[in-house]
């Protein structure tokens, strides 16, 4: 009888081990069960894989998305990009489930392959793939470009914002992507930082609200189409203390709180699955091994339940850069327990923490923990189900209908900074003869950071844009030299030129461009001493002055610049942002009229470097005294923009009486009395009149954009909550108090007690 129990049980067990090896792999019980089970199932070694993330292979050997994977081991052999580690070693690491993710992925063919070979690994386990998607697809050819986020900033539109992520995400998707490391919520308060036009500018209330955009169009339907967001970086790095990126910041647990938590926080709330460490020390603590920020805050106070990864090296920048790391041992075990759960990128991780986990520095509990938040994250996508491509995706990606949304974002992002005499829109009657020139005429600097060049035919330039607009003019364009390079000759072209015509177009500002790396003005680490338009850019403009007929300057620009020269001379001044691969349809369609600008800037305009930094928000003292050798405050103010028409606001009305715990309700009428429809942001500020800490002198509140036809008012409510009025008191306790508050909206003030 015993024998046969034996038996039995033998017989089941062999005919249940099928089901439960793969138990994992069933998309019908719940994922937590699966994240579990696979655990259950995985070495150390495989999970520390899961933790460590390499570069593509076409990356490591210097090829490009085009290029094919045909032979990729002999393309460049002697390239080393990983020393001591050929494109063998890599799919041995893949094959051996040594590698969970890689980012510089260069093709849907690479993503296709490497892919393949994960399911060689012993679990099966998928890649996942990352990739600076921060404006659209743009790092991939052919993928559509949409405006720079400072530029999207400028709109004041959610919706589009998000509309605009939920296309970057199908686009990704088709090609193999998974992550995208955007958005970036930093809140920008020095323009020298390169950085800055990957932000949504300077106000907290408008990133936390773009950041939320972006992570719901990002994550919506996340297995079949969507992607995880990666909030960055994690925290107070644009500001930093000499306007370089990765410079020491030292900021005030108050500014941390008023400042550079709320938009994270928010970001947080909305769903965002993964988080980047910062690059700076804060305080004198390295973002990347701060466990108050990323344990204490992080998780503990904001309940943030996805995975922390690193910037780029930075892990052993703790040991390289800052100097508290002895070692690259040492720094791997630092910033694990302090709350990293991924190493952006390459060697040295996984053998460093494999050693700290054996020798007790990292307990397998703290491993347990960063990996079940990786897996979760792969099944959440879908990629256990599905992780292969169809081939023919790249057609669909061609195809795609968001290269119409592009242009929508590239018009409703422009801010028209000055109109005088009305010399816009364009009467192409009066202005037959039209002269174009400028380093951002005719090139894709316009696409900005971040993107890959495209194919010519995917890009309309300023001066391809004119030219397809303006039919019945004569137009004539000269080349002159880039960003660095103008000279005495173009000065005196351009001057001549502009004499010859009845009007000058000069596109002028930054250039951004990854593939022009010699020449680049702004960007990631391309930052910049003085914020002046770059070179001899402005010798350029007074050239075109100096003729006597109009001038209009469009700036392509990815962050504050100080034109005050141009702002008092200049007859027309249109911020055209880094608006994308249609920029130039957009600047065309704007100059004449064929939709009226609506863009308010995100951003304050300095007068100069010599202000910086310069935020509108600022406390009531901060402008109390004058310089001496320039005017102070801002050129420019954050919220400014013009139009083609005369919006008028009337009859800002507030209940007299705040109730605790009652939202707040506020009108305004809004009238259209131009000759044009036009798009309005209604941007509601607020100010608490007396406080027991100083508060700034103003503060975005809400904002809704508004269409409005010729002749129509529209009446604009908000309904405010409550705790929107809060401070932190002088104990840091977050209250609203008692007193009288004003509600500003342009020249309207009301207010009420409470």
């Amino acid at each position: 009888m015993k024998k046969r129990v034996c038996l039995v049980f033998l017989v089941l067990s062999v005919a249940l081990r099928p089901i439960i090896a793969q138990s994992y792999l069933d998309s019908n019980i719940s994922t937590e069960q699966r994240v579990n089970d696979l655990l259950g199932r995985m070495t150390l070694k495989e999970k520390v894989g899961q933790m460590t993330q390499y570069v593509g292979l076409k990356h490591m050997q210097g090829l490009s998305g085009v290029n094919q994977l045909d032979d990729i081991e002999n393309h460049h052999p002697d390239r080393d990009f990983y020393p001591g580690l050929d494109i063998s070693s890599i799919k041995t690491k893949i094959r051996n489930g040594e590698i969970g993710s890689l980012l510089l992925v260069k093709g849907l063919d690479e993503a296709n392959y490497v892919q393949q070979l994960a399911t060689e690994s012993r679990l099966k386990i998928p890649l996942l793939i990352g990739e600076d998607a921060i404006h659209g697809h743009a790092m991939y050819v052919g993928a559509t470009v949409f405006p720079t986020p400072l530029a999207m900033a400028s709109s004041f539109d959610t919706a589009l914002v998000k509309k605009v992520a939920r296309a970057t995400a199908k686009e990704m998707r088709l090609t193999g992507y998974h992550w995208t490391f955007s958005p970036n919520v930093d809140v920008a308060r020095d323009a020298r930082w390169g950085r800055t036009g990957e932000t949504f500018g300077e106000d907290p209330f408008l990133v936390g609200e773009m950041g939320m955009a972006m992570v719901a169009g990002y994550q919506q339907n996340l297995k079949e189409n969507g992607v995880l967001s990666c909030l960055k970086h994690f925290v107070a790095g644009s500001q930093p203390l000499n306007g370089l990126n990765f410079a020491p910041m030292d900021v005030s647990r108050r500014t941390l709180e008023e400042v550079w938590f709320p938009p994270f926080e928010k970001s947080i709330k909305a769903g965002a699955k993964t988080v980047m460490a910062a690059h700076q020390d804060l305080n004198g603590v390295p973002c990347h091994l701060n466990d108050y920020l990323l344990t204490d805050i992080l998780r503990d106070r904001w309940g943030f339940d996805g995975f922390v990864v690193s910037d780029w090296n930075d892990v052993f920048r703790l040991q390289t850069l800052h100097r508290v790391a002895e070692d690259k041992e040492a720094a791997a075990a630092l910033s694990v327990n302090a709350g990293l759960d991924m190493n952006m990128h390459g060697p040295g991780f996984f053998e460093s923490v494999i050693k700290n986990v054996k020798n007790g520095t990292i307990e397998l509990n703290r491993i347990d923990k960063a990996v079940k938040e990786i897996l979760r994250m792969k099944f959440e996508l879908g990629l256990f189900e599905k992780v292969l491509v169809d081939d023919d995706n790249e057609k669909k990606l061609l195809d795609s209908s968001s290269k119409e949304l592009a242009l929508e974002a590239a018009l409703k992002s422009m801010v028209l900074l000055e109109n005088k005499n009305n010399v816009l829109p364009l009467d192409t009657k009066k202005y037959k003869n039209i002269f174009i020139s400028g380093p951002n005429a005719n090139d894709q600097t316009l696409l900005g950071d971040w993107a890959v060049n495209q194919p010519d035919i995917n890009v309309v330039t300023i001066l391809e844009g004119v030219q397809n607009a303006f039919d019945e003019s004569n137009i004539t364009y000269y080349e002159c030299g880039n960003h660095k390079n103008i000279s005495d000759q173009d000065l005196q072209v351009v001057k001549q030129k502009a004499l010859e015509a009845d009007l000058s177009i000069i596109a002028v500002g930054d250039n951004s461009l990854r593939s022009d790396m010699n020449n680049r003005t702004n960007g990631e680490n391309s930052d910049r001493a003085d914020i002046r338009l770059f070179g001899r850019q402005l010798e350029l403009i007074k050239a075109a002055h100096a003729s006597g007929k109009p001038v209009i300057v469009v700036l392509v620009i990815g962050k504050p610049t100080a034109i005050p020269w141009i702002k008092n001379n200049i007859d027309g001044v249109l911020v055209a942002w880094e608006p994308g691969q249609y920029g130039g349809t957009a600047v065309a369609d704007i100059l004449l009229g064929n939709y009226n600008p609506s863009g308010k800037l995100p951003v304050s305009f300095p007068q100069s470097s010599g202000q910086l930094p310069t935020y509108y928000n600022h406390r009531p003292s901060a402008n109390f005294r004058r310089y001496n050798d320039e005017s102070t405050g801002a050129l420019y103010d954050f919220g400014y923009g013009l139009n083609y028409s005369k919006v008028v606001f009337e009859n800002l009305s507030v209940e007299d009486k705040i109730m605790k715990d009652q939202p707040i309700r506020i009108n305004v009428n809004v009238r259209n009395g131009g000759p044009l429809p036009v798009e309005q942001s209604v941007l509601l500020f607020f100010r608490d009149n007396y406080s027991s800490v100083t508060t700034p002198v103003k503060s975005l509140l809400a904002f809704q954009k508004i269409m409005l036809d010729v002749g129509e008012t529209k009446e604009v409510s908000f309904e405010i909550p409550f705790g929107s009025l809060a401070l932190l008191n002088k104990d840091m306790v977050r209250t609203v108090e008692k007193g009288e508050f004003t509600f500003m909206i342009e020249d309207l003030k009301t207010s009420a007690k409470y």
